[in-house]
């Protein structure tokens, strides 16, 4: 291979011969230079890359063992809330009068895995701490629900309760002399001996009666013996009637609360005098009405 090379000044000419060989060595020589150059550059910046994704990954491990830590006391607090909540509740039971939850239910296994999803790319450590944390939460999970159904119980048991004692009677109707109880005793019109089946209470006429628990008016008119009389059903079972009213204030059908004023004291029917004849029955079986006076009043 010839060069030939020419000067401007003098206008000789240089010829350079050349082996073609050599021009080949010497161009592939060149090209892995640079191939070198360009691959080292590279390389460079794949490493001031990967640093700093590793500073970011490192930082954000920091920020994820942190949180981690601070997850951790949160589980302790709830777990310590939890427990005082169980006692509580064991406290209410007793009150309540309904059996305690087994320790063996309250402490629940929780099944299923705690394996996390797209964890393959977290460390050893950082996947056990969040495994056992799944684990935990899990198990408190467990046990708030049950805490959470137990007082659901306990409000509907004392609901019940509360509405068992509105309507059991437990007041005197009106305020007066007790004069004939509830028992055998002689009839003052035939002179015979009958069944009493209530509680006779002496009142000036007109002397408001109120009702001794909560309940609807069953039957308000005349019935015979009882002249203008009123009965009130309370649920479970319980039912009252007022004998000899000298005016009912309610309806048939109507509700009526605890210290209502529902009639007013009379003589009507087979009576000596103005007085309440006041009847209690439990399942339709008449009862000593003075074991439902718990207290003289509402306001007692």
């Amino acid at each position: 291979m010839d060069i030939i090379l020419i000067s401007s000044k003098d206008n000789k000419r240089i010829n350079l011969r050349m082996k073609f060989a050599f021009v080949i060595l010497a161009c592939l020589v060149f090209i892995a230079v640079l191939v070198l150059f360009f691959y080292n550059i590279t390389i460079f910046t794949s490493h001031r890359v990967d640093k700093r994704k590793f500073e970011r990954l490192n930082q954000e491990n920091q920020i994820v063992r942190a949180e981690i830590s601070r997850i951790e006391q949160d589980i302790a607090d709830l777990a310590i809330l939890i427990d005082s909540l169980e006692q509580y509740d064991k406290k209410l039971r007793t009150y309540a009068s309904l059996n305690p939850i087994s320790n063996d239910l309250r402490s629940m296994g929780v099944g299923g895995s705690s394996i996390l999803h797209n964890a393959e790319g977290l460390s050893t450590n950082v996947y056990s701490d969040l495994a056992s944390l799944s684990k935990t939460l899990d198990h408190l999970l467990s046990r708030s629900r049950l805490q959470e159904e137990s007082f659901t119980n306990i409000i509907q048991y004392l609901d019940e309760k509360k509405f068992l004692r509105e309507h059991t009677p437990s007041i005197i109707p009106v305020q007066g002399w007790f004069m004939s109880g509830f028992g055998y005793r002689i009839d003052p019109f035939t002179g015979q001996v009958k069944m009493h089946e209530g509680l006779d209470i002496a009142a000036p006429p007109g002397t408001p009666i109120i009702a001794p628990a909560d309940g609807t008016v069953k039957f308000a008119g005349e019935r015979r013996g009882f002249g203008l009389t009123l009965e009130i059903n309370h649920g479970y079972g319980y039912t009252t009637l007022y004998g000899h009213c000298q005016r009912i204030k309610v309806e048939n059908g109507e509700k009526v609360n605890r210290g209502d004023i529902i009639a007013y004291v009379g003589s009507t029917g087979k009576s000596t005098g103005p007085h309440l004849h006041y009847e209690v029955r439990v399942s339709q079986i008449p009862v000593n009405p003075i074991h439902y006076i718990l207290t003289p009043s509402i306001t007692d």
